[in-house]
């Protein structure tokens, strides 16, 4: 059985949603977009429950 992590960096959660990585850097700069989290100043990460909320709509 595979594991999925639990969190994806921004060119994961690109490949997630379907769209480019920049397109996620747009939406965030514009405040829209699945939620993120920025542990360092380099470092963005998204959770796969806050994208698959996000994809139906709930987020």
């Amino acid at each position: 059985m595979e594991v999925q992590p639990r969190y994806l960096n921004r060119e994961q959660a690109a490949a997630f949603l379907y769209v480019q990585p920049k397109t996620l850097t747009n939406w965030a700069t514009q405040g829209r977009g699945p939620k993120f989290r920025k542990p360092t100043a380099r470092v963005i990460l998204y959770a796969v429950e806050d994208l698959q909320a996000w994809v139906n709509g709930e987020a």
